[in-house]
């Protein structure tokens, strides 16, 4: 491996002996050359590198503050816990609001002083403030987390992590904890409300989501390279997806209607196939155009007046993306909903409403297959018959 900044292999003239120097402390390595002392300061120097160029632990620092803990977990989390453009996604939100009160009162106390009664306390604190227990129930595995991460890297003993393992999960009826709200399918009578009053890009994705069934990051990550249009019913395998971490693949079924609606947008930007079908810029694009068309104050000549040409900055720092995020997708819909006066509906409710509609029709089988659910017992079942029923569904539906 490279050498260069690391420490180096040294000889201590006195004992004969190599020894390597980390943050001031000697580390002895075995006989100086010796085949054995160069694989030990290659062990070493691995260690050092693994955790961020500081001194390997040489014993277990259960002595050390949890708020310690807390810091060096966090900082590993945040670089592992990363959306597809690099930043922290939202399972490291889900660290930071675990973690606050077990600093906020336990911060001052040594890791192995962290017992399970101090995890159950935590955990009291949020029943009594209202959170979910299904929420509850993944912020104390998160603090398991933290704790096992610890143990990897000799900052808390065994024990202390086998004893908070034993903190069971709240059960459904066993806690007052509430659970979530199940989401239901939208009133589709408040969708078609709603369409003339979203951006026409966004209209087609909801036109899409409901025709096909895709969960709202699908319809987001849209894009023809990912798009097989050989078949009658096209096959769409989205290039990232909820359970892609898992190993899993998913295949969509795009039926006539939906593939009626993506055309345009193919051929608009069959140039450049990795580029996301439904983009935000286009929007504004199509939004300026209309604005242009309905201008009622140009001159004889045809011309915006002088003090009515564009005063558009040419190089403004914030440009609209090129993919609709969660956020900017779900609010172009609330805003419709606003305007429409309906209630606000959201776009993973539209998936549920054609979830219902194909088990309806065609029972919970074909539900499953075109939704794509399905417990990890059953995914190689399903992973054979998923697109045949999927496309048989679309074939007559979407």
């Amino acid at each position: 491996m490279p050498k260069k900044n690391l420490p180096g292999y040294l000889k201590h003239k006195t004992s004969g002996q190599a020894f390597c120097l980390i943050h001031g402390k000697f580390i002895y390595l075995g006989k100086y050359g010796s085949k054995a002392s160069r694989e030990e300061y290659e062990r070493i120097i691995a260690e050092y590198l693994i955790n961020g160029k500081k001194a390997p632990p040489t014993r277990l620092k259960d002595e050390g503050l949890v708020s310690e803990l807390a810091v060096d977990f966090l900082n590993y989390a945040k670089k592992y816990y990363l959306d597809k453009n690099g930043k922290p996604n939202e399972t490291f939100g889900h660290c930071k609001l675990a973690i606050a009160p077990v600093v906020q009162y336990y911060g001052k106390n040594t890791v192995s002083e962290f017992a399970p009664l101090a995890l159950v306390f935590v955990r009291d604190k949020w029943v009594e403030s209202g959170i979910s227990r299904q929420t509850i129930n993944r912020w104390v595995g998160i603090i398991k987390q933290m704790f096992r991460w610890g143990v990897t890297y000799g900052l808390v003993s065994t024990d202390t992590l086998y004893a908070l393992q034993a903190v069971p999960n709240l059960k459904e009826g066993r806690t007052t904890a509430p659970e979530y709200k199940e989401v239901q399918p939208a009133n589709l009578a408040n969708v078609e409300k709603t369409l003339p009053f979203l951006p026409s890009i966004v209209a087609d994705m909801v036109r899409i989501q409901l025709l096909a069934g895709m969960r709202p990051q699908d319809v987001r990550n849209l894009r023809s390279c990912d798009i097989d249009r050989t078949g009658k019913i096209w096959k769409y395998s989205p290039y990232t997806h909820k359970t892609k971490y898992r190993g899993k693949t998913r295949e969509l079924a795009i039926g006539p209607k939906a593939q009626a609606i993506l055309t345009p947008y193919l051929i608009e930007k069959a140039d450049t196939p990795e580029a996301f079908l439904f983009s935000p810029k286009d929007t504004v694009r199509i939004q300026n155009i209309e604005k242009r068309r309905k201008r009622k104050t140009f001159n004889k000549k045809g011309e915006v007046q002088p003090s009515q040409v564009c005063r558009k900055k040419k190089n403004p720092q914030k440009q609209p993306s090129e993919q609709y995020s969660r956020d900017s997708y779900n609010r172009a819909i609330r805003r419709a909903c606003l305007k429409a006066g309906v209630p606000i509906w959201t776009p993973n409710q539209l998936r549920h409403s054609t979830g219902t509609e194909v088990r309806d029709k065609y029972g919970l089988d074909y539900a499953q297959a075109v939704l794509g659910h399905a417990s990890a017992k059953t995914t190689e079942i399903y992973a054979k018959v998923n697109f045949e029923k999927a496309a048989a569904v679309m074939e007559e539906i979407g």
